[in-house]
């Protein structure tokens, strides 16, 4: 389906946030996927998308948002298998959009803001990362990683 309304998108959101909120990633960025258009395509405002959302605040619409943009310009390939199946039906190219990441900087210095990074660590490395993980007490490998990269950069930077 190439022509498609903004009602297409608002149903399809309904459907998605009638269900309980999750952090599954494929339901997230197929929500935040449909947001994204609502806003870059067809200009609504983050607090027009909310009524349509199990998001309750305009910041949590605007990170919803800007996430999906993110990915997809970056092109995040496990982003673009979770909304496979809404890139079908409602197919939105961000880079022929006019977005604005952040209207108060200059365009030269509109960077995106978040990154995502897949690596595969051996059989050591993950050892040492699972024995860090206990003794910081932390529950994800993501999050240990992200603690390790910024440790590990503030050292850099001095």
């Amino acid at each position: 389906m190439t022509d498609y309304t903004k009602q297409d998108i608002i149903d399809e959101l309904l459907k998605i946030s009638t269900e309980p909120k999750t952090r599954e990633a494929h339901i997230i960025d197929k929500r935040n996927y449909l947001v994204a258009i609502l806003h870059y395509k067809f200009n609504m405002t983050e607090e027009a998308i909310s009524p349509y959302t199990n998001l309750y605040s305009r910041s949590s619409i605007n990170h919803a948002k800007r996430k999906a943009y993110e990915l997809y310009i970056l092109g995040d390939k496990l982003f673009f298998k979770n909304i496979d199946e809404m890139l079908k039906r409602y197919p939105c190219d961000f880079n022929k959009l006019k977005v604005v990441i952040n209207k108060y900087t200059k365009s030269e210095n509109k960077k995106i803001t978040q990154a995502p990074i897949s690596i595969v660590l051996n059989k050591s490395a993950s050892r040492r990362l699972n024995s860090y993980m206990t003794i910081k007490k932390i529950s994800t490998p993501e999050e240990a990683v992200k603690k390790l990269i910024t440790s590990v950069l503030k050292l850099w930077e001095e």
